[in-house]
């Protein structure tokens, strides 16, 4: 894939995942990725990706929000579990 392509649909994931976290931890509060609609085995295995990746990255930032540890079929789950709740806003 080509590299400009393929760093447009990272940022795009990724503002994806920035857009769910805000409407989320608004609608919830400081607890909304153990309410936003994934199972607990997702949200452990991202803490264990994210685990992983501190290990691994020994120098520089890793990136401490969870859910950018999410695959992209666990937004899909998550947009579709808060669609129809006017105070998400997803709908909108």
């Amino acid at each position: 894939m080509d590299t400009d392509v393929h760093q447009a649909l990272k940022e795009v994931e990724n503002s994806l995942r920035d857009f769910i976290g805000y409407a989320l931890k608004n609608r919830f509060g400081s607890d909304w990725i153990d309410r936003c609609g994934a199972s607990p085995q997702r949200i452990d295995h991202w803490r264990h990706r994210r685990a992983t990746e501190v290990k691994r990255q020994r120098a520089g930032a890793v990136e401490d929000r969870l859910l950018y540890y999410a695959d992209f079929y666990d937004l899909s789950t998550i947009l579709k579990k808060h669609y129809d709740d006017e105070a998400v806003g997803f709908s909108d």
